[in-house]
């Protein structure tokens, strides 16, 4: 195989992933609206089993967050707002949930997960 045949293969590739991407996600947001319209999570069909998990995102507002963290000397330790930073302070006790309430929004995300049963 030549370099050509690789380019074109690659390119064809890349093509086909985007399209199949762009439908899987057609068919997941209308699995996820069934799920919403039913008021169910999970749903089995034949040997197929989707869950519907829910979880809250913390939209952080940093004009008020990064003043309260510099004032607590962890600014540093962040040095922007990212999430799984912030948990992990929660986790290890130096933040509470209930000192930083009010410097984020929270937003409900589901997620799809899929199995064979």
């Amino acid at each position: 195989m030549d370099l050509t045949d690789v380019v074109l293969e690659y390119d064809e590739l890349v093509s086909a992933i985007s399209t199949l991407e762009k439908r899987r996600e057609e068919l997941r947001n209308r699995i996820m609206n069934t799920f919403k319209e039913k008021g169910i999570d999970v749903m089995r069909i034949g040997n197929v089993e989707l869950r519907r998990h829910k979880v809250d995102w913390k939209l952080w507002r940093v004009r008020r967050l990064k003043p309260y963290l510099q004032e607590r000397e962890l600014w540093d330790m962040v040095e922007s707002v990212d999430r799984k930073t912030l948990s992990k302070l929660i986790e290890k006790g130096f933040l509470t949930e209930e000192e930083l309430e009010g410097m984020y929004d929270v937003e409900t995300r589901y997620s799809l997960h899929v199995n064979r049963v």
